[in-house]
C-alpha cells in the first residue's frame, strides 16, 4: 500500500508541474524547484525550497501538501500531518492531501482518523475503487475483517478483475480461517497473474497455517523469487524455519527483513520468538514489547509474549498479557488465559 501512495505523489507533482497557473513567478519557481527535489529523493533541499515558496505565499496548499509529503518520505509523520492539516484548512476539498493525512495516520497507528479522512474522500469521490481498497486495508489492520470484506468487494466491483483486489479478499478469508476459500480465491487471482508475488506469499500462510510446512517454504520461496529483497516476505520466510525448528536460518531472514525495514513489528515478534525457543526469556520478552510498540496489529504477539513470561516465572504478568491479547480478538491469548489463569484477578477485571 505504501508503494501505491508513493505513486500517488509522483502523479500529483508532475500534475502541478504542468498544469499550476500563477502571476507569481517566484514562488512557483522555488515551488517547481522543490518538486525536482522530491522526485530526486532530497527531502531536506525539497523541504527548504517549499518553505521558499511559502515565504512568498503563506497560503499556497499545493506548496504545504508537497512538503508534507516530503517530510513523510523523510520519516516524519507527525510534522507531515501539520502541513497537511494546513493545506486542508486552506483548501477543504483537496483530495490529495486528504489522502496523504490519511496515510500519515495509518502510519502512526491513528486508525480511526485516517477512516475519517477516507469518509471525508469517499464522499467527494464515491465511485473509486482505490479510496474503497485503502479504506479495506485499514479496516484489515484494525481487524473489522467483515468490513474490510465489504470494501475489497466493492472495489471489485467497481475496477474488476484487479489481482492486487482478489489477493486481498482471499487475505481476508484466510484471517477469517476460510483456508479452502481463500485458496480458491488466489487461485483466481493467480490466473491473472500467475507470477504475483503476494499471491505465493498467501499461500504460504495458508500451507503454514495447515502445517504443511515445505509447502509453505515453496511459496515463501517462490514469492522470494520475485521480490528477492521484500524485507515482509524475507520475515515470513523466516518465521516457516521457526516452525521448522531450523532456527540459524529463521534468524537470518529475520535479521536481514529488520535491516532493511527496522519498524517491522512483525519481525520483532518472530525475533521474539526465537528467543523463546531458545530459552532466553528476558531477550524474548523485550522484542516482543518492542513488537507491540510498533502502530500495526500483529498477530499472536501478546500469546507469545504471555509465554515468554510464564517461562519465566512470572504467572502474573502472564496473565496480564493474555487478558490484553483476549481483548484483541487473539483467540491463543484467550485459550492460554482460560488454562492458566483461572480466578485470577487480571482475568476478572
Amino acid at each position: 500500500m505504501k508503494t501505491s501512495l508513493k505513486v500517488l505523489y509522483s502523479l500529483f507533482v508532475l500534475f502541478i508541474l504542468s498544469a499550476c497557473e500563477s502571476d507569481q513567478d517566484r514562488r512557483d519557481r522555488f515551488f517547481q524547484m522543490g518538486n525536482i527535489a522530491l522526485e530526486d529523493g532530497d527531502h531536506e533541499k525539497a523541504v527548504d525550497l517549499y518553505n521558499e515558496s511559502l515565504k512568498v505565499d503563506p497560503d499556497f496548499a499545493f506548496a504545504l501538501n508537497n512538503r508534507g509529503v516530503a517530510k513523510m518520505e523523510a520519516d516524519n509523520p507527525y510534522e507531515a500531518i501539520l502541513d497537511y492539516n494546513q493545506a486542508i484548512q486552506r483548501q477543504s476539498d483537496y483530495l490529495d492531501a486528504l489522502f496523504n493525512r490519511a496515510y500519515a495516520y495509518e502510519s502512526i497507528g491513528s486508525f480511526d482518523k485516517a477512516l475519517d479522512d477516507v469518509e471525508k474522500i469517499m464522499g467527494m469521490k464515491p465511485d473509486s475503487a482505490f479510496v474503497f481498497f485503502y479504506k479495506g486495508l485499514v479496516q484489515t489492520k484494525i481487524r473489522s475483517y467483515d468490513s474490510a470484506l465489504e470494501s475489497f468487494l466493492m472495489a471489485d466491483s467497481l475496477n474488476p478483475l484487479n489481482p492486487e483486489t482478489i489477493i486481498n479478499i482471499a487475505t481476508i478469508h484466510y484471517l477469517k480461517g476460510d483456508l479452502k476459500l481463500a485458496s480458491e480465491i488466489v487461485a483466481q487471482g493467480l490466473e491473472l497473474n500467475p507470477n504475483d508475488p503476494n499471491a505465493s506469499n498467501l499461500l504460504s500462510q495458508i500451507h503454514l497455517k495447515n502445517e504443511n510446512y515445505l509447502a509453505s517454504l515453496v511459496e515463501i520461496n517462490r514469492a522470494l523469487d520475485e521480490v528477492p529483497q521484500e524485507p515482509y516476505f524475507l520475515n515470513n520466510r523466516g518465521y516457516v524455519y521457526l516452525q521448522m525448528d531450523s532456527l540459524d536460518l529463521a534468524l537470518i531472514d529475520i535479521d536481514e527483513s529488520i535491516l532493511l525495514n527496522p519498524k517491522n513489528g512483525w519481525a520483532y515478534r518472530n525475533k521474539g520468538i526465537y528467543f523463546l525457543k531458545k530459552s532466553d526469556y528476558q531477550q524474548a520478552i523485550r522484542l516482543l514489547n518492542r513488537a507491540i510498540e510498533e502502530p500495526d496489529f500483529i498477530d499472536e504477539v501478546y500469546n507469545y509474549l504471555g509465554m515468554a513470561y510464564q517461562r519465566s516465572g512470572d504467572l502474573e504478568k502472564a496473565c496480564e498479557v493474555w487478558a490484553e491479547g483476549e481483548a484483541r480478538n487473539e483467540e491463543s491469548s484467550s485459550r492460554l488465559l482460560n488454562q492458566n489463569c483461572e480466578g485470577s484477578l487480571t482475568k476478572s477485571s
